[in-house]
């Protein structure tokens, strides 16, 4: 048998290189707006997922990216901006297990270009949805802003409360429960959630079971099954629902509008862009830095 002897004085250590300051500001941005422990744990996959090894050099301020979703075109707008360090996404990038990282696929392909050019990527999703100013308030309050024009003074409130949601976000959790206080026609909630989000069409499906006027809504950006089923409201708006799930809900006398899954979540983020950049820069020692948002991010389904 050989054995192999080290010398305690040439053997290499390897430590784990200490995180960046764009990275540590940006968990500690993260924190105070979209607290990271308000996701999804048993099942969604937040927090830094790829972590550079070598930062991308930058003369001069750095830049965070945001987006939806991490797709070739989103990546080379990144690339071609040579101040940007980091990609926060909505959407994770990586879900469920890899058993490879290759270059045979393009979101692998997208996440190694990201290692080789020296750019973290960061994800919020579901902590985006159920924080306080989070995505789901932010459709809320376009509607609570089309029931104080009539006079109305409603509330938005968390369909399922977090009970353990960190100081500053009491009250937070999954989905939103609209009371608009004052009652609204079906037409006044199409025109106030086409404001809110952007958007030139959306889905309906008014059932003959409903209210005439609508006084109370249920929101889940995204895909809305899960966070809907069994809530009692006059409407539920959400990104996209089932065939099946839609006549149930119209069987159950609730109206349901949908408006693509993605076109529900991209209008927000011109909201928190600025909000994310500020709380950077206050935590920062010594960098200073600008976050925006992507360009090439769009929905992909359109109307022809």
């Amino acid at each position: 048998m050989l054995r192999r002897c080290f010398s305690t004085s040439t053997r290499t250590m390897i430590h784990a290189p200490t995180r960046t300051p764009t990275l540590t500001n940006l968990s500690a941005a993260v924190d105070k707006l979209v607290p990271l422990s308000l996701a999804e744990r048993g099942w969604d996959n937040v927090g830094l997922l790829v972590e550079a090894p070598k930062e991308r050099e930058v003369e001069g301020k750095k830049s965070v990216m945001c987006c939806i979703d991490l797709t070739t075109p989103v990546l080379r707008e990144a690339l071609a901006s040579p101040s940007t360090t980091t990609i926060l996404t909505y959407h994770p990038p990586i879900f469920s297990g890899l058993k490879s990282l290759t270059l045979q696929t393009p979101l692998q392909r997208s996440l190694l270009e990201c290692v080789s050019n020296g750019i973290s990527v960061f994800c919020i999703h579901t902590a985006a949805d159920n924080a306080l100013q989070g995505v789901n308030d932010f459709m809320g309050e376009g509607l609570l802003k089309a029931s104080r024009s009539k006079g109305g003074k409603g509330s938005c409130k968390a369909i399922t409360v977090k009970e353990d949601a960190p100081e500053g976000h009491e009250g937070a959790g999954s989905g939103r429960l609209v009371d608009l206080g004052e009652e609204l026609t079906k037409l006044e909630i199409v025109a106030a959630v086409k404001e809110t989000l952007g958007r030139d069409w959306i889905q309906a499906a008014f059932t003959p079971y409903g209210p005439e006027t609508i006084k109370t809504v249920a929101i889940c950006a995204g895909s809305g099954g899960g966070v809907l089923k069994g809530v009692r409201a006059d409407l539920w708006l959400t990104g996209e629902l089932g065939h099946h799930e839609i006549l149930a809900a119209n069987a159950e006398g609730i109206h349901v509008l949908v408006c693509n899954h993605s076109a529900t979540e991209r209008p927000w983020l011109s909201s928190f862009a600025p909000r994310l950049q500020q709380a950077m820069n206050d935590v920062s020692v010594e960098d200073s830095y600008e976050v925006w948002v992507s360009q090439e991010d769009h929905e992909p389904l359109v109307v022809v």
